[in-house]
């Protein structure tokens, strides 16, 4: 009983992997039936296959039913004979005596089978003929009933090998269809193209006409062609199996284009490499499609030229005695006197004979001898064969002689050696592709309406971008996240009621990650879906927005705390911080300020005064000017004895820049995260970024504040020179005995009061060093780091000089601040002093990063005073130059001339 159970759950395993049962009628089954009844000379044959609780006919002549209860089914004892089985009269056998089909209906009496039996010895049902009146089989008759039988399994065993490789192709259309923006390059090993694909048509611009045959140099640039660049991809790839590069690429139109490629070798039968498959982008719809059909044009030739069977009568010695035309045919054999009587199975050599000779030995025992081998034909091709042996029965019931039929399954066996190269080749661009791509089938309920969808197939890429398992094939999505957005499931079944591909993006709040996912109807309810990521874009592009913002926002701020708070602002949206925000900072303190900081929603403001040490011991490196880099404060050794301090204020990973002012720490940005974050180089770029605006904008404040207090000291002195002017004027013209004499001691009297002016305006007589002259000189001018660079060797300065130099510089200053470098952001000034020897020095003030400079049509007033007036003080030479890049002044005086104390006389 357990072998009965056994061999029908066999029986029903191969019907399903056949795909056979309930299918329409197909010609090459119903011309077997004709057959069979015409050779036979009766009125009923049948191809039935046994099913659980029922016999289905594939093909019937004669009957007039597709079915019946497997209870009537006689077949099945055929199904246990292994042979032909026959009752002359099934009235008179106590198996068939009382079946319905003998008792009613057709009242059929005589019954002759043979099992259908395949490869694997299970009977799958029988091919049997049917009369209405006693009968018995001729040997001929049985003989063709064998041959029928096993074309019937041939038949079934080509459409199965047919139906695998439309599914084959089926899952390759999926991924190709989906993949369609990559162009995919096919090469021989010196690099010329052999296959040029659609996708690489539209972004490359040549044709595969163009292309085919000429160099992969040709979409290479010419820096990367001298470089060895394609030769080197081309080594790469058959020394570690794949070659990748990022790089630019020509069009045909002479433009260039980004590409993220690989290389890959082609390998033979052999595991040889017979050329490169190159991946820039992958819209394969025209060659490949030409090619795929070309194959499959090869592969139903060779299938269909395989189906000629090579029909074989040999002796109870197994020597031959006949052979069939089509047998003669295939086995290219012109005259079968030259081989009549030899053994057949002298035909195999190695294994196939020992198989050859077992297949006699079982259809002597009254079995059937099967298997599979290669032989050669009587011209010497070499050809794979399907074997049958069978015995044929004499009137006692015993073998007279032996039937083999052999198929020629060479084209078959080659198209299982092409389909496994050509599945290992896809699956690993399947598995080798960086973009995710899963297959789907939509869910929906009762109503119609898009629930839920199931995943069919996903890649290794796939399951690395999204975190889900690489399992997930066979689970719904809503299995694997419960709360998936339904706007997304809507997009797809979208897709798959209007069949227009989309293309859309998603954001993954739990992964951090974004996703371009371009997605196509496959066929039905299924799709596919190509996953893109493209994080670092949108992060980039938040970004870039952000700082245009900031820029907008600080333009008419005018409160140093209001920018500050701006600032922070931004820096917490843009970066999903806890907190962000400007302080200013009192380094001998160590104390921070904050008075406007920006807080996540929920955690508690950190606005006010804290103290530096009271978080870690990184102040020394603020000082230092150095940003300050910490991903996790429990493990940094800066911080980790104060981490429950910054834990506290929900501060686990901090991003620090000072703000430095002539060396000194004044202000610092911050950011914080309440877990621990590595920070990436673009984010410490933006913070440094948004640090950098936000001092401009405190300088900018800080300057204009600085303008209207000097106005306001400039009208108060202005009116108390007025008013000594009139003084002087008074008690002159007073004390005057004529009016020559009160000109010359008025002139004299103004001359002091314009010195005196000087001095109050430049400060003390005292003499200085030339590095401190020309910072306070300029620092009306410096509204950010690195505006000037100052530098030279160390030398003191007397009090004229320092007058006049300070005049110059300043006069300068004015000037680039009109028409020069300081009057554009990126603009700055070097100022440079050195001794030439021991008696000269040279200063040198040069201008760059301003607007291009055109030599002026005339001479103003400030640059004579500079050149002449004001040089001539302290005994220097002036020489102002114009090139495009900016102004170059050049002042040359002696070192005596600088280092004179002597200032100008007081007035009396």
């Amino acid at each position: 009983m357990a072998g009965q159970i056994d061999l029908a759950v066999r029986r029903r395993t191969a019907l399903r992997e056949y795909g056979i049962l309930d299918t329409p009628t197909e010609a090459e089954f119903d011309d077997i039936v004709k057959v069979a009844s015409e050779t036979c000379g009766m009125p009923v044959s049948l191809i039935s296959l046994l099913d659980d609780d029922r016999q289905w006919f594939k093909a019937e002549t004669g009957f007039g039913r597709s079915e019946t209860p497997l209870s009537e089914s006689i077949c099945a004892y055929t199904a246990q004979q292994g042979e032909v089985f026959e009752i002359e009269d099934l009235t008179k056998d106590p198996r068939t005596a009382d079946n319905p089909l003998v008792t009613g209906g057709p009242q059929v009496r005589f019954y002759a089978g043979v099992p259908l039996e395949t490869a694997d010895g299970v009977a799958l049902g029988a091919l049997c003929v049917l009369d209405t009146k006693p009968n018995r089989l001729t040997p001929a008759q049985a003989f063709v009933l064998r041959t029928l039988a096993h074309q019937v399994i041939t038949n079934l065993e080509l459409r199965k090998a047919l139906r695998n490789r439309r599914e084959s192709d089926r899952r390759n259309q999926a991924i190709l269809e989906s993949a369609v923006d990559y162009a995919i390059i096919a090469m021989d090993l010196t690099g010329l193209v052999t296959s040029w694909s659609p996708g690489a048509e539209r972004i490359l611009g040549w044709t595969e006409e163009e292309m085919r045959g000429r160099h992969a140099h040709v979409f290479f640039t010419e820096e990367d062609t001298k470089a060895g660049i394609p030769e080197r991809e081309m080594g790469a790839a058959l020394m570690h199996g794949r070659g990748t590069d990022e790089r630019w690429h020509l069009r045909q139109d002479g433009t260039t284009f980004w590409a993220n490629g690989e290389m890959m070798p082609l390998l033979d039968e052999d595991g040889r490499p017979e050329g490169f498959i190159k991946i820039l982008r992958d819209r394969t719809e025209q060659c490949l499609a030409a090619e795929r059909q070309r194959a499959d044009a090869e592969f139903m030739r060779g299938v269909l030229a395989s189906s000629a069977d090579c029909i074989k009568v040999l002796d109870l010695d197994a020597r031959l005695t006949f052979m069939s035309e089509g047998g003669m045919k295939v086995m290219e054999v012109s005259d079968f006197n030259a081989i009549k009587g030899c053994p057949w199975p002298d035909f195999w050599v190695g294994d196939g004979n020992a198989q050859a000779k077992a297949a006699v030995r079982s259809a002597l025992a009254g079995g059937i001898g099967h298997f599979q081998g290669m032989a050669e034909t009587f011209k010497g091709t070499p050809r794979w064969w399907d074997v049958q042996v069978t015995p044929i029965l004499g009137p006692d019931g015993r073998p007279e002689k032996l039937l083999s039929v052999s198929r020629d399954i060479t084209a078959q066996k080659e198209s299982e050696s092409r389909l496994a190269i050509s599945e290992d080749r896809w699956r690993g661009l399947f598995t080798g592709m960086q973009e995710g791509f899963l297959s789907a089938e939509l869910i929906r309920d009762r109503a119609g309406a898009a629930v839920d969808f199931r995943l069919l197939e996903v890649n290794p890429a796939f399951a690395g971008l999204t975190g889900l398992p690489a399992e997930s094939a066979g689970m719904t999505m809503r299995d694997l996240i419960p709360n998936i957005a339904q706007s997304l499931i809507d997009t797809y079944a979208r897709v798959i009621d209007t069949g227009r591909p989309e293309t859309f993006e998603i954001h993954v709040p739990e992964l951090l990650r974004t996703f371009e996912v371009r997605a196509r109807r496959h066929r039905d309810q299924q799709f596919t879906a190509l996953f893109l990521e493209i994080s670092g874009r949108k992060q980039a592009e938040a970004r870039r927005e952000a700082m245009t913002e900031l820029g907008e926002r600080l333009r008419d701020v005018r409160d140093k705390a209001e920018i500050g708070g701006v600032a922070a602002d931004i820096l917490g949206r843009i970066l999903g911080l806890s907190h962000a925000g400007y302080g200013v900072v009192d380094a001998g303190r160590e104390t921070i300020l904050v008075e406007r900081g920006w807080t996540a929603p929920g955690l508690a403001p950190i606005d006010g005064p804290h103290q530096f040490r009271d978080y870690g011991s990184y102040i020394e490196d603020l000082k230092a000017g150095e940003t300050v880099i910490i991903a996790d404060v429990a493990g940094d050794p800066r911080t980790s004895r104060d981490a429950a301090a910054l834990t506290a204020i929900d501060a686990r990973a901090l991003l620090n820049v000072p703000v430095m002012e002539q060396g000194r720490f004044v202000g610092l940005i911050y950011a914080v995260k309440a877990t621990p974050h590595a920070w990436t180089a673009e984010e410490k770029a933006f913070v440094r970024n948004v640090a950098d605006r936000t001092r401009a904008a405190i300088a900018r404040v800080e300057a204009e504040d600085r303008q209207r207090t000097l106005n306001h000291e400039l009208s108060h002195r202005m009116k108390n020179m007025l008013a000594m002017v009139q003084s002087i004027a008074t008690q002159t013209m007073r004390n005057a005995g004529d009016m020559e004499t009160a000109k010359n001691v008025l002139a004299n009297r103004l001359i002091a009061l314009s010195k005196s002016h000087d001095l109050l305006l430049g400060g003390s007589l005292d003499s200085t060093s030339m590095q401190a002259l020309v910072e306070n000189a300029l620092d009306l001018h410096t509204d950010r780091i690195g505006r000037f660079a100052i530098y030279g060797a160390e030398l003191s300065v007397g009090a004229r000089a320092a007058m006049s130099l300070s005049l110059i510089l300043h006069e300068l200053a004015t000037n680039a601040a009109k028409y020069g470098s300081l009057s554009t952001h990126d603009g700055h000034v070097s100022i440079r002093w050195e001794v030439l020897d021991d008696a000269t020095v040279r200063l040198r003030w040069s201008e760059s990063g301003g607007p291009e400079v055109t030599p002026p049509s005339r001479t103003g007033f400030g640059t004579r005073l500079i050149g002449r007036g004001l040089a001539g003080n302290f005994g220097g030479a002036v020489t102002l130059d114009y090139p495009v890049t900016g102004v170059v002044c050049t002042i040359v005086a002696s070192v005596d001339g600088l280092k004179a104390e002597d200032a100008p006389a007081a007035v009396a």
